[in-house]
């Protein structure tokens, strides 16, 4: 459960600014595919934005890290960050 309440912290803290910018729509489909698509399509979604060797091998790890949770816990994850960016707390 730490894995996932980590993961719940990371994309708070990418996902809510301080300020009145939105988060780039790409940045919500590779979040998506990190936690409940294959590796190799988050390894797909996140190829546009040009990871070099390092970027891509935590990248990976982490996925990895992340499929090892239960589908149903990825899932409620995804809820909750998708919650999180509905609230006028990032609003």
């Amino acid at each position: 459960m730490k894995l996932s309440a980590t993961v719940a912290l990371l994309m708070l803290a990418c996902t809510c600014s301080s300020g009145s910018e939105e988060t780039c729509p790409s940045f919500h489909q590779v979040l998506h595919n990190f936690l409940v698509g294959t590796l190799s399509s988050y390894q797909s979604m996140v190829e546009p934005f040009k990871p070099d060797a390092d970027m891509q091998e935590a990248g990976t790890v982490m996925k990895n890290l992340v499929d090892s949770l239960p589908q149903s816990t990825r899932e409620k994850v995804l809820k909750l960050s998708e919650k999180i960016v509905t609230t006028k707390v990032c609003a």
